[in-house]
């Protein structure tokens, strides 16, 4: 997935924040695993996204676990090709999952979410955290636990994160 092409959620295209969001994704960007194919940006935790993450888990818009992120993706993909197949209904292919997963994973785990990615493109966007899974399991549930992927599974909590992500990087 490249990020130039990327489609965001509309509320993101009208009042023209997908420019500045893009251009902060695109500042720092790195290969997920040494053999891998897909670069994914690199983004610093500040105050911004961990209140924007706090309000997506409240809201009940955070699904965490590679397991259980993967099922529910699938299972979107096998309902969007129902969908397309019967109505024949245009699908604009526009971001609405974003993958946030910690920087201390095996290479094993990273070629996992890249074929993820691949997989459900280009509604899935995945972004690496500078920050450990200790450290974004605390954030995501509050105790001491390790979380080393999360998903933001709507629309609006994808929007909001991708503009604390630009909140924090100015």
């Amino acid at each position: 997935m490249n990020l130039s092409d990327i489609r965001f959620p509309r509320q993101l295209e009208v009042d023209d924040s997908d420019v500045t969001i893009r251009r902060t994704l695109m500042a720092r960007t790195v290969k997920l695993w040494p053999g891998g194919v897909l670069n994914v940006s690199v983004i610093a935790m500040s105050e911004p996204l961990e209140k924007a993450l706090r309000k997506a888990r409240l809201q009940g818009r955070i699904l965490c676990g590679f397991e259980a992120i993967s099922d529910k993706l699938d299972n979107e993909k096998r309902g969007i090709t129902n969908v397309r197949e019967r109505k024949d209904a245009p699908y604009g292919d526009r971001v609405s999952r974003l993958l946030l997963f910690s920087n201390d994973g095996a290479e094993r785990f990273y070629r996992h979410i890249e074929q993820l990615l691949q997989m459900h493109a280009p509604r899935l966007l995945g972004c690496l955290l500078d920050i450990n899974g200790d450290a974004l399991g605390h954030l995501i549930t509050g105790k001491d636990s390790k979380v080393k992927i999360v998903m933001a599974e709507h629309k609006e909590a994808v929007s909001d994160t991708l503009r604390a992500v630009v909140a924090g990087h100015e």
